[in-house]
Order: structure tokens, then sequence, then C-alpha cells
């Protein structure tokens, strides 16, 4: 579902990036990383950063999220080709923690929201 909408997001970029709302996702493989270990340091609004993993074994477009230096985990698998696509393509985005929620399962306890950068009509 979600990723036929990052679809429609895409084709829509290319025809008007301006109107491209922020997208919430949540964060997958929360008990396989550090997000365990650092969720006390974590909180809405802290910045997240969006590194590519091509060469990952399980999914050629993984996108690993990282608080500092410490993977949290990933974008889901199904909702990962456009935000993918993104950054291979170099665009400019900009990712935080949405909301988190300990009481919530694992898969739904980290909230992230993406936002595709603006680039400026003289670049």
């Amino acid at each position: 579902m979600l990723s036929s909408v990052l679809n429609w997001l895409a084709r829509r970029l290319r025809q008007r990036p301006e109107l491209i709302p922020p997208l919430e996702l949540p964060l997958a493989g929360f008990r396989h990383h550090r997000a365990t270990g650092v969720w006390p340091f974590l909180h809405p609004g802290a910045v997240v950063e969006l590194k590519r993993e091509p060469w990952n074994r399980h999914d050629s477009r993984a996108v690993a999220v990282y608080y500092r230096r410490d993977k949290l985990g990933y974008l889901p698998r199904s909702d990962n080709f456009t935000v993918a696509r993104w950054l291979d393509q170099g665009r400019a985005l900009s990712a935080c923690i949405a909301r988190l929620d300990e009481a919530a399962p694992s898969a739904r306890r980290l909230l992230l929201r993406l936002e595709l950068q603006q680039v400026s009509a003289g670049r």
C-alpha cells in the first residue's frame, strides 16, 4: 500500500517537486540493531541519517537509519524503493524521529519523518 503511495510521489516529484509532502515510515529491524540501546537518548525531532546499502544481501534497495553513529534499523523493505532511488540520484532528504511509543510493538515503536529538500532554481 505505502509502496504505491511512494511510487505516486515519485511521479509527482517529476511534475511538481514542491508538492511532495513529508513521509512518515516506521523503523524496521528495531530489535536487531542499536535502537534499544540508544532508546533513552532518542526523542521526537532528533535528526537521523539515511544511508544506502546497495550491497545488502537481503535487500539491494536497503536504506539504513542512523542516529549519530548507531544504526537503528532500516526503512521497511516494502516502502524503500523510491527513497533508495532518491538517495542514489543524490537528492537531498532530511529525516528525523517523528514519534516514539515504548509500549507499541517493535515494528511501530519508532516512526520516522522524511522530507525531500527543495533544490533552488539556480542549481
